[in-house]
């Protein structure tokens, strides 16, 4: 006696596998939450010969503090970004770099995914909420800008060499991303 093969009965038998070893990761699988989105904007591109530095927008106000009186801490004297040696290009951003701020080391990881506020960017092992809220990135003038998941600025670091950048997080404080 023998059993024919049939092509809906292979493709039964190679599906079996399959099925049973994708039912068991159903509980450990989570979904990735969505990409924002907002409105397409369509503006007409500058002119590329012409590129400036701008200069970047003043930090968001200081959080409130329950700890003083008013409710507000008193602004912080943030020291000028040391001079960009170049603009930086996307592609030589883009990839793994140690990331360092007060008291603080991590690493930084940056892609060309589309994203609030730029592109996609995420960190690993950070324990400071400035550093662990990094979701997305930028190039503004000769600045790299790290944005959070609603694209504001935490930092803002200029080019200190070819595989250094250095900077202030909008908060206060200094960082800087290395390879």
């Amino acid at each position: 006696m023998s059993i024919r093969l049939t092509p809906k009965l292979g493709v039964l038998l190679l599906a079996l596998p399959i099925l049973a070893a994708c039912s068991g990761n159903s509980q450990r699988i989570r979904p990735l939450p969505p990409a924002p989105t907002g409105p397409v904007v369509n503006q007409p591109l500058g002119d590329p010969s012409a590129v400036t530095a701008q200069t970047p927008e003043a930090p968001p106000p200081p959080p409130f503090d329950s700890q003083t009186d008013g409710g507000m801490q008193e602004p912080q004297q943030m020291a000028a970004l040391p001079p960009a040696q170049e603009t930086p290009t996307k592609e030589s951003v883009l990839g793994q770099w140690a990331l360092a701020g007060p008291g603080d080391s991590c690493q930084l990881f940056v892609t060309l995914t589309g994203w609030t506020g730029g592109y996609r960017a995420s960190t690993r092992g950070c324990s400071s909420p400035e550093l662990t809220s990094v979701g997305a990135w930028s190039i503004e003038g000769n600045l790299v800008v790290l944005k959070d998941n609603e694209g504001n600025p935490v930092a803002r670091l200029a080019k200190a060499g070819a595989t250094q950048y250095n900077g202030r997080l909008d908060l206060g404080g200094t960082v800087s991303m290395s390879r």
